[in-house]
């Protein structure tokens, strides 16, 4: 099972949504997806393998995946315009109208993405 966390606004309800997920499994299938898009996921000076709700069930965890905050006026843009068009890394990438570097730039996501989820142990 995959689950995001998101930083900002959404903290606690993604941070919820993630406990009540948690309390469904019965084993170490959870994959969290920390999504720093809209900023740290840290509250109150804690970040998230010290909160409440993570560490009651940090045994259900196989891995996880954090989407850095990165350059919003260049690579958030480009994974931002990749989302609004309903596109995959791949075929954004294979889209002819889009710029070298902003190709380039959704490759570096996508490897940096796609290798964290390789040395998750499934």
């Amino acid at each position: 099972m995959h689950t995001v966390i998101t930083g900002g606004q959404a903290l606690i309800d993604t941070l919820n949504g993630f406990h009540e997920l948690a309390q469904t499994s019965q084993s170490r299938n959870i994959v969290v997806w920390v999504n720093e898009y809209f900023g740290k996921v840290e509250a109150e000076g804690k970040k998230l393998s010290e909160m409440a709700a993570f560490r009651d069930n940090a045994e259900k965890v196989c891995g996880a995946v954090v989407f850095s905050k990165r350059n919003q006026d260049t690579f958030g843009r480009d994974v931002e315009d990749m989302i609004t068009a309903k596109l995959t890394f791949g075929e954004a990438i294979a889209e002819s109208k889009l710029p070298i570097m902003a190709k380039q730039r959704l490759k570096v996501v996508r490897r940096d993405l796609f290798e964290q989820l390789e040395k998750i142990p499934f």
